[in-house]
């Protein structure tokens, strides 16, 4: 007698799971201090746009400000929702580009002072 043996689809096992896993959560650990680094820097700047409005600025530059300061909480946004649509995805292809995707999320405020030179006055 022969035994017939049903895979399910859908159905992996735990250590293919983690493996399936392996970009998204290297991308989660390693964009957690770039997101750190991202808000602090949206702090600093509220903090500094409470004096430009007490001074009186123009529109635009107010605009501008605010946006930067919200500019943290994008990143955040982005970050969490990449790493979303990253679990969704099932080919290693797609997983490996929503996990640069969520490093760039996470990145982008930290690369854009390195290259603007924001750290030559801290």
């Amino acid at each position: 007698m022969s035994e017939e043996f049903v895979e399910y689809a859908g159905r992996s096992e735990p250590k293919e799971r983690w493996l399936k896993a392996l970009p998204l959560i290297v991308a989660g650990v390693l964009g957690a201090p770039l997101l750190c680094a991202a808000i602090w820097f949206s702090w600093q700047i509220a903090q500094t746009t409470k004096y430009l409005f007490d001074l009186g600025t123009s529109g635009s530059e107010a605009a501008g400000m605010v946006l930067l300061s919200l500019s943290g909480a994008f990143c955040l946004i982005f970050y969490l929702a990449f790493l979303f649509i990253g679990t969704r995805r099932r080919t290693w292809k797609w997983r490996i580009w929503w996990s640069v995707a969520t490093l760039l999320a996470a990145g982008a405020l930290p690369l854009w002072w390195l290259f603007s030179g924001f750290f030559a006055d801290v």
